[in-house]
């Protein structure tokens, strides 16, 4: 039975009634059990923040300016056998460090989709970037490429759970199907999308961006990390060291790269300085230029400072601080706060810059640098600079600023908000 022969059978009546298309689309909006949604903009692990408070990192509205001529992107008309055939051949690389790992999804899932392509159902567009002629880095359907590939050419996966072929197709695997009906399956169109090399990074990270605006969007980490993979080993070792697992106690999700977001900022503010920060810019933007020059610096081997810096700053939170490192506290005796983002950004920075007699001096005055702190986090600019907008520049000041005074008056050993004796 070919697809239009089974999409036909799939009708039980033309009131409308358990067509597969229907199924198909109703499925897909109600749960990320159907493959439709663009799989790269589920957020397969949930609203998993855990002890993270949640950042508006919201801006004023930004326009970077590029030239069209700059967006590279061409659709390559393709069929599923040519994607079969260049998954057999590993032209498509799978290890992108995009937003999560490869084979999510379970068999029924997988299996649904393989259904999809027999009912000859359309896929949704796939996008890829392309680095040579023989190598694609997937950007948006690393899921239904597992499926795939799974089915048609590791031949691993069986057939579970169809909605609509489960009498004839359950428990079957690729080489089970007659000659007809893989041609039928490698005979279904597919829509590819594919970003040509030279493109420029900042335009495709706005691409990116474009790409996943149904759903939920991935992450900025996530983009970042397929814009400039030259520093993802960086990133990896700075947020998989044992200081920044302690101090933090393992609290931020690594599934969605929350953890690298949190060095990623670091390094922005720690190699750009907040003075560099522009009315212009958004904190993507900002963490982006960072990357960049992370990456041409790779070479110097100053990337081992970064992470020598990064790890005593951390120590210097976590002798102050302990347990309550990078949260909010407006008293000593309210509860524990979940760990605030722009609050680690502006400390760890701050604290990566402190001279050996300053550490030293900081830390044997922590109750006084803790007062301090309590004493901005009660000021509602400053509250609000770690909490609402923190990409808006007079925010990101705010914050800096704050944290700078605080640092100066417990070295002069001195408290906010009280004349110097």
């Amino acid at each position: 039975m070919f697809a239009s022969e089974r999409r036909m059978s799939g009708q039980k009546n033309r009131t409308g009634h358990n067509r597969p298309e229907d199924t198909f689309l109703r499925s897909s909006e109600k749960d990320a059990g159907a493959y439709v949604e663009g799989e790269m903009t589920v957020d397969v692990h949930g609203a998993c923040k855990g002890d993270i408070e949640e950042e508006d990192s919201s801006s004023d509205t930004i326009t970077i300016p590029y030239r069209p001529s700059d967006i590279r992107v061409k659709t390559q008309p393709m069929n599923v056998g040519d994607l079969i055939e260049m998954l057999g051949a590993k032209w498509i690389n799978f290890d992108t460090e995009y937003q999560r790992v490869a084979d999510l999804w379970t068999d029924e899932k997988q299996s649904r989709l393989i259904e999809s392509i027999l009912l000859g159902l359309p896929l949704p567009a796939f996008y890829f970037e392309e680095i040579t002629r023989r190598k694609w880095n997937i950007i948006d359907g690393l899921q239904r490429c597992c499926a795939i590939q799974n089915f048609c050419v590791n031949k691993t996966l069986k057939l579970s759970g169809l909605e609509f072929l489960g009498d004839e197709f359950n428990g079957k695997g690729y080489d089970d199907f007659p000659f007809e009906i893989r041609r039928d399956l490698k005979m279904l169109p597919i829509t590819v999308n594919i970003l040509q090399t030279g493109t420029p990074p900042n335009v495709k990270y706005i691409l990116f961006k474009r790409l996943n605006t149904g759903g939920m969007m991935l992450k900025p980490q996530e983009i970042r990390t397929a814009m400039f993979p030259e520093v993802v080993g960086v990133l990896r070792s700075m947020a998989e060291s044992a200081v920044f697992l302690r101090v933090t106690h393992n609290k931020i999700p690594t599934k969605r790269q929350e953890d690298k977001d949190f060095v990623s900022r670091f390094i922005a503010f720690y190699l750009l300085g907040y003075e560099s920060y522009k009315s212009s810019m958004d904190i993507d933007t900002f963490v982006n230029e960072s990357m960049l020059k992370l990456r041409s610096e790779l070479s110097s081997g100053r990337s081992k400072k970064i992470e020598a810096d990064f790890a005593r700053a951390l120590l210097i939170a976590e002798k102050i601080f302990g347990d309550d490192a990078f949260r909010k506290r407006k008293t000593r005796d309210e509860g524990r706060k979940p760990l605030n983002k722009a609050y680690f950004e502006v400390l760890t920075t701050s604290f990566a810059r402190l001279s050996v007699a300053d550490e030293n001096c900081l830390v044997s005055r922590k109750e006084l640098l803790k007062d301090n702190l309590m004493y901005l986090m009660n000021i509602p600019a400053f509250e609000t600079a770690i909490s609402t907008g923190t990409g808006i520049l007079d925010r990101v000041q705010t914050r800096f600023k704050g944290v700078a005074d605080a640092i100066r008056a417990t070295l002069e050993d001195r408290k906010l908000g009280e004349e110097k004796c």
